[in-house]
């Protein structure tokens, strides 16, 4: 999996002002597990992974099944569960980690069962992001959308009291839209984020553009 997606330009805030870790998200579909962890098992081998599973708490293996169903909704612990898995696999020189899994979730979902809700244009797929929110994920945030340009859009996320994002989150969501998009034919898509919530703004806006 390493190497695997090319080069791309974003550019995120500051990372010692995104360490901040909230719950925002309360349930996500199975899908987006599965591809996450199907990058882990190809990027790092089957057997590290499971020995990394087995070095965590039983609390935190109890959110990590032996398989993740494609359809069923999973609480926001397994997330957690996830990342903690993720960090005990990843190096110092990993510093797209975030991004990738963004990327590898998008890939996943779309490769698959749910191929239909994509569309074969960029401008046209930026309209059905709202539904691709609410059908995989349940969550404390609303998600809008703005077209800025024929080949550029803008996405805020508004958060609820007491909800707010981390930097991994953000990192991953530059990565799955990015990915959404190329999948729906833009071409070196580059991204931004521009406004982060933990920076003190009144949401995170990610800015796009692609050819």
């Amino acid at each position: 999996m390493k190497g695997a997606f090319p080069e791309k330009r974003w550019v995120f805030p500051p990372r010692a002002e995104c360490e901040v870790k909230v719950c925002c998200m309360a349930d996500v579909k199975g899908v987006l597990l599965s591809a996450w962890e199907k990058m882990l098992v190809q990027r790092y081998g089957a057997d590290r992974v499971a020995k990394a599973k087995g070095a965590l708490t039983a609390e935190e293996r109890r959110y990590l099944p032996l398989f993740f169903l494609d359809s069923n909704w999973y609480a926001f612990e397994s997330l957690n569960a996830m990342r903690k898995l993720t960090r005990s696999l990843a190096t110092r020189d990993e510093k797209n980690l975030s991004f990738e899994i963004g990327r590898s979730m998008a890939q996943g979902a779309f490769s698959g069962a749910y191929r239909s809700m994509l569309m074969k244009d960029p401008i046209k797929q930026i309209g059905k992001f709202s539904q691709i929110t609410d059908f995989f994920f349940r969550e404390a945030r609303t998600l809008e959308t703005q077209i800025t340009g024929d080949r550029a859009c803008v996405i805020r996320y508004r958060y609820e009291a007491g909800a707010a994002p981390n930097r991994g989150m953000c990192q991953s969501l530059v990565g799955f839209w990015s990915q959404v998009l190329e999948m729906a034919g833009a071409h070196d898509v580059s991204a931004a984020h521009s406004k982060c919530i933990l920076n003190g703004a009144d949401s995170c806006e990610f800015t796009f553009d692609w050819r």
